[in-house]
């Protein structure tokens, strides 16, 4: 396994580390125990809701680690948008017609594969968007978990998750999202031709729970797949080390760097312990 991979998941884990358990959030936290009549010590029940909040993060942190990897490996060229928050232009004609197509999709009358009915939508949403003035369109502000450029031309868009174990309306939202996304991006990134033009959901994890039933599965990515397409970093050594980084000592030393500033350096003033 390369040093390189080792940096791309540490650079992950330490941003979302930083994020969640800096001093603002572990003040934040202690105003809220401080408040509540409890046996638990407050400091051990400040650490017990930051690592919770850490474990509820994952998916943001899936979604870093796979941002991370598209900007730093050597097949693909990472695009400005990749990884932000962007305003976007659709028309409310697109919306809408990806409002019914998610609706029709539950309907118990249609096709068990809809690769059929995924082309057409995108080939009408880039009719639509392609041939309507920024005046004709409404403007959302969405993430971009990433975007890249590959060395043949072809522009790939990422929604990131973990797995697809998400309950009904979560999973029809993430869908939902992903392809109002796709359809902004084409005026965003002054989209030409469909074909180079690729919207691909993406899982991490690549266990199956649920069919195409939105997204047919030449769109669905899961695991290696993603990996073996794109990428020349590979995905076994991002899965081995994710699989062993809890001891990594380097990993070990945040948290208990974290551990040490709730332990220690946050100081009740209301306390008859405290001098």
């Amino acid at each position: 396994m390369s040093d390189e991979v080792k940096d791309i998941v540490r650079t992950a884990v330490e941003e979302l580390i930083n994020e969640t358990m800096s001093p603002r959030q572990i003040s934040k936290h202690f105003a809220v125990h401080e408040a509540k009549l409890h046996f638990v010590p407050v400091r051990y029940r400040v650490l017990q809701g930051l690592l919770q909040s850490l474990s509820i993060k994952f998916g943001n942190f899936i979604e870093k680690l796979i941002a991370l990897v598209v900007e730093r490996d050597t097949c693909v060229d990472e695009l400005p948008a990749s990884g932000k928050k962007i305003r976007l232009l659709t028309n409310p004609r697109t919306d809408t017609l990806i409002d019914e197509y998610i609706t029709a999709r539950q309907q118990p009358n249609s096709p068990d594969q809809c690769d059929t009915e995924f082309q057409t939508l995108l080939n009408t949403i880039f009719q639509i968007e392609s041939q309507s003035s920024d005046e004709e369109k409404n403007s959302v502000t969405r993430d971009v978990d990433a975007l890249f450029k590959t060395q043949d031309g072809e522009i790939v868009y990422l929604e990131i998750k973990y797995n697809d174990d998400h309950d009904t309306g979560k999973f029809v939202d993430i869908n939902r999202k992903f392809l109002k996304t796709y359809a902004g991006l084409i005026g965003y990134l002054e989209i030409t031709d469909i074909s180079m033009f690729t919207p691909i959901l993406y899982y991490l994890n690549p266990t199956k729970r649920y069919g195409p039933i939105y997204t047919p599965s030449s769109n669905i990515y899961r695991g290696n797949q993603l990996f073996e397409h794109y990428f020349e970093i590979k995905y076994s050594d991002i899965d081995f080390y994710l699989r062993t980084i809890g001891e990594d000592p380097e990993v070990l030393a945040l948290f208990d760097e974290a551990y040490k500033a709730v332990r220690y350096t946050h100081k009740r003033s209301n306390s008859m312990f405290n001098p």
